[in-house]
């Protein structure tokens, strides 16, 4: 894979987690959108979020009933660091998160391009009892 290949930004056009029995879901809605970015200098920025998360009743983030700040972290996902390209694949190695779990660890994705868009597969994950592989799709933002 060629550095210039993933340059730039890309927008989410799909999030899916597939089994290898058929099953599938969507972590964050069919209508999930996103950006994520890799720089010239190495580093890389992802946010997910479902599309259809309810407005908040109220701005004072302190007031909010626990029941919507629930809704929100289940909803958005982010993270950031410097990314390093293998020959088939992607390393993200996460320096800050959402989830504080996922700084220090390192995400691999596996790249593939159809048409204009980039394919981020994820290594199998243990989801719900049963193996998953996620497809990020995104397409390049002009």
């Amino acid at each position: 894979m060629v550095l210039d290949q993933i340059l730039g930004s890309w927008k989410l056009s799909s999030f899916i987690y597939e089994a290898e029995d058929g099953s599938s879901f969507y972590p964050y809605g069919k209508e999930a959108t996103g950006i994520i970015i890799y720089d010239q200098s190495g580093y890389m920025s992802a946010v997910i979020t479902r599309t259809d998360r309810p407005r908040l009743s109220t701005e004072d983030f302190g007031l909010l009933p626990d029941k919507e700040k629930l809704a929100l972290a289940k909803g958005f996902m982010t993270y950031t660091g410097k990314y390093e390209i293998l020959s088939d694949r992607i390393l993200h190695n996460i320096e800050i998160a959402y989830i504080p779990n996922w700084v220090g660890t390192t995400f691999v994705r596996f790249p593939s391009f159809e048409d204009s868009k980039l394919v981020l597969a994820t290594p199998p994950i243990s989801l719900r009892g049963k193996s998953f592989t996620g497809y990020l799709v995104w397409e390049k933002s002009q």
